[in-house]
C-alpha cells in the first residue's frame, strides 16, 4: 500500500472514529438533560404550595434559586450539544470542492459528484471535514463538562436549601 492509500485509509478510520465519539457525547448529553429535567421537575413539585420548599426565605430561598438556575443551566449545555450543527450558511458555497459532508452532497449534481469523486484526490477534503467535525466534537465535549459541572453545583445548592430551611 502506497503513502497516499495509507493516509486516506488511515483518514477514513478516523472519521468513522468521530462519528463514535459524537455518538458517545450526545449519549451523555442526553443523560445530563434528563438529570436536569427530573431535577426541576422535582423542584417545581416540592415549591408547590404545602411542600417543603413552597416557604423558603433568607438564605435558602437564594440557595434554592440559584441552585434551579444553575441545573437549568446544565441543562441548556446538554441541549446545546444534542443540537444539530448543520453549518447551513456555508454549505452551498464550500459544496463546490467538498464531498464528505451531507451538507455539501445535498447541493451536488449527481454526475458532476461521480466525476469529482473519480478525479478528486479526497484526502485535502477529508482532513479538512476531519479538522471540522473536530472542533465540533470538542465544543459538545466541552458543553457535556459544563452541563454535569453545573447541575452538580446546582443540585448542591437546592440540597443545601432544604438543608437549612
Amino acid at each position: 500500500m502506497n503513502d497516499d492509500s495509507q493516509a486516506r485509509e488511515t483518514a477514513w478510520k478516523i472519521h468513522a472514529e468521530l462519528g463514535s465519539w459524537t455518538s458517545r457525547v450526545d449519549a451523555k448529553a442526553s443523560f445530563a438533560l434528563t438529570l436536569a429535567s427530573a431535577a426541576i421537575a422535582g423542584i417545581i413539585a416540592l415549591s408547590a404550595k404545602d411542600h417543603a420548599l413552597a416557604h423558603l426565605d433568607g438564605w435558602a430561598r437564594f440557595f434554592l434559586w440559584t441552585g434551579t438556575i444553575g441545573i437549568l443551566l446544565g441543562g441548556l449545555n446538554a441541549m446545546l450539544v444534542v443540537t444539530p450543527r448543520l453549518r447551513a450558511r456555508k454549505a452551498r458555497t464550500e459544496a463546490p470542492t467538498n464531498f464528505v459532508y451531507f451538507g455539501h452532497l445535498m447541493h451536488r449534481d449527481p454526475d458532476e459528484l461521480a466525476t469529482a469523486l473519480k478525479e478528486t484526490d479526497p484526502l485535502p477534503i477529508l482532513s479538512r471535514q476531519l479538522v471540522n467535525t473536530s472542533k465540533i466534537i470538542w465544543a459538545k465535549h466541552r458543553h457535556v463538562q459544563w452541563s454535569f459541572a453545573l447541575f452538580a453545583t446546582g443540585a448542591t445548592l437546592v440540597f443545601l436549601a432544604g438543608v437549612i430551611a
